[in-house]
């Protein structure tokens, strides 16, 4: 019994020693890290990144001076004015009117020393706050439609009258603004208003007027190639959380797919129309408008998808729907062979529905320009009233735009089997979101020769 003491002594001290031994070499362990080098991961893009200021652009700006009505639809007068909205010094948004009349809205536009800028569909003024400066902290979740510029005070107090109005819903909004420098804006806008052509205000019936270039407006014809916008395997890798599990096939002459068995990406490349579909993102929860605006922006943004002149033309809340038109020296282009669209779905915290062209209007032949005169406008009014198929009072807009189509006379030793295209230009009515293409052959007007 003595000796069974003297070895328990003995191992309890044996153990403790060794737990000391033990602690001491964790506490002095140094592991032997290898260097894990950084890797980098490059970013995939079709085309440039672009500023919100790029394509969130009006299709046209309106001024009205002395009783005439001006307008203009250039691409570099739009962004001068964008450049000194960016200078104002804008302050509280209010609530003016909730119910405001069509009527109203005609006298708004109609008054002198203000310019109108006309969009497509609703913006919400927290995504154009990124745009016009805004101090107000509890900035209204409204959205506008036309944005009124009324520089009557400009001299007097050096300010302007912001009014957002939103045709749609009938409401409008008022800030007042001061200018770094008013000389220069009335420089580059007040008193080179005249240098623009004049407009024609359309009247209806208690009903928003429309307005339409007066003269016969003289446009080009352009010839451009329309190449396919770099291979489909760079919309593989930015659509695809792992595009090496991607499998592809050709199916068709016509049709190519790619699925990872979850999202699928379709690519007709007959018409260079691309679709992507992540179904698992499908959600009927409501989006704010200005989240939705956003989301999509950044998206397609991130990867240099704004690819041309494309801006943000209607919103779809319900349905989740962002669509973005396709623009040409200032004015819309329209197609029946293929889309002149990108479309965006929103999901669940992400996308659900992508839809586009990965074409380009890649380079033009300059040396085959072809100059026509479009029918005035009052000449047009005339002939819209004389057709069976539309009441102008179910017009939304009448624009000037670009009509896409095959070139069916190209040469084909001359253009090396590539695809030329025509951009023709062509009066278009507008109507619930859809368009209808007048005729030139309709209207008269006249080829003036070659460029």
């Amino acid at each position: 019994m003595k000796y069974i003491e003297q070895i328990k002594s003995i191992l309890l001290t044996f153990l403790v020693l060794l737990s000391l031994v033990l602690t001491l070499l964790i506490w002095n362990y140094k592991p032997d890290y290898e260097l894990i080098e950084e890797t980098q991961i490059d970013e995939v893009l079709v085309g440039e990144q672009k500023e919100l200021k790029d394509v969130l652009k009006p299709y046209r700006l309106l001024f009205h001076d002395e009783g005439q009505f001006y307008g203009t639809v250039s691409t570099n007068v739009i962004n001068q004015l964008y450049d000194h909205l960016m200078t104002l010094n804008t302050g509280d948004v209010d609530l003016i009117n909730s119910n405001i009349s069509d009527v109203k809205m005609n006298e708004m536009i109609r008054t002198n020393n203000r310019v109108t800028l006309f969009f497509n569909d609703e913006i919400p003024l927290h995504v154009f706050k990124d745009i016009l400066p805004i101090t107000d902290s509890d900035l209204p979740d409204g959205n506008f439609t036309r944005l009124i510029i009324d520089y009557a005070n400009i001299d007097s107090k050096n300010q302007v009258q912001l009014l957002f109005l939103n045709t749609e819903k009938k409401i409008l909004f008022g800030a007042v603004a001061e200018l770094d420098d008013p000389n220069l804006f009335k420089e580059e806008f007040i008193t080179s208003v005249t240098d623009f052509s004049p407009y024609m205000e359309v009247e209806r019936d208690m009903r928003r007027s429309l307005y339409i270039a007066q003269n016969p407006i003289e446009t080009i014809q352009y010839r451009y190639f329309i190449d396919t916008m770099g291979p489909l395997d760079k919309y593989k890798d930015i659509l695809f959380s792992d595009p090496n599990i991607v499998q592809h096939n050709v199916e068709n002459l016509q049709s190519e797919r790619y699925t990872d068995g979850t999202s699928l990406m379709t690519a007709d490349t007959q018409n260079r129309i691309l679709n992507y579909v992540y179904p698992p993102a499908e959600s009927v929860a409501p989006i704010p408008s200005a989240r939705l605006l956003k989301d999509s922006f950044d998206f397609i943004n991130e990867h240099g998808g704004f690819t041309e002149d494309y801006r943000y033309s209607s919103m779809n809340v319900k349905k989740h729907n962002i669509k973005y038109q396709l623009f040409l020296q200032g004015y819309p282009i329209y197609s029946k062979m293929t889309t002149t669209h990108i479309v965006t779905t929103w999901g669940e915290n992400r996308l659900f529905r992508y839809r586009r062209p990965y074409y380009t209007i890649e380079s033009d032949i300059t040396s085959i320009h072809t100059i026509k005169e479009l029918a005035s406008g009052e000449k047009t009014i005339e002939h819209i009233r004389s057709m069976e198929d539309y009441s102008l009072d179910e017009i939304d807009e009448i624009v000037v735009g670009y009509y896409l189509m095959q070139d069916q006379n190209q040469d084909e030793e001359q253009i090396q089997d590539r695809d030329v295209f025509l951009l023709e230009p062509s009066w278009f009515i507008i109507s619930n979101d859809d368009w209808t293409r007048i005729s030139p052959d309709k209207l008269g007007g006249s080829e003036n020769g070659l460029e």
